[in-house]
């Protein structure tokens, strides 16, 4: 057999073809499983809505606002009882109070449309 100089060079001991690794299969670039691709997509991006509260060390600050969210509290759930109590008062019916689900609304609540009278 015949050789050329050539071929000898690229092809002989220590070297390899191009596109043919020594192991015989070509690597592949690792994937992610799909859900992951897909838990990806939906992820947001840039900044979160809404402002971060970040808590303070002292105690006396962290007092005061533990004392100022049950005083929101209060204060919400009582005039929610004055409004519920003037409005059953002006009402023949008597009013009951349904509480929503505390999932994110498309808006304010919309009262139900009443088709019977």
């Amino acid at each position: 057999m015949h050789f050329s100089f050539q071929t000898v060079v690229l092809y002989g001991k220590g070297f390899r073809k191009p596109g043919i690794m020594a192991q015989g299969k070509q690597k592949f670039k690792a994937q992610r499983p799909g859900g992951a691709k897909k838990q990806q997509q939906n992820k947001q991006k840039g900044p979160k809505k809404g402002g971060r509260i970040i808590a303070p060390k002292k105690t006396q600050v962290v007092q005061q606002q533990k004392l100022k969210k049950g005083l929101e509290v209060a204060i919400r759930n009582k005039i929610e009882q004055e409004v519920t109590q003037r409005a059953s008062s002006s009402l023949h019916k008597r009013l009951s109070i349904l509480k929503g689900s505390e999932g994110p609304s498309s808006g304010p609540p919309r009262p139900a449309a009443n088709t019977s009278k």
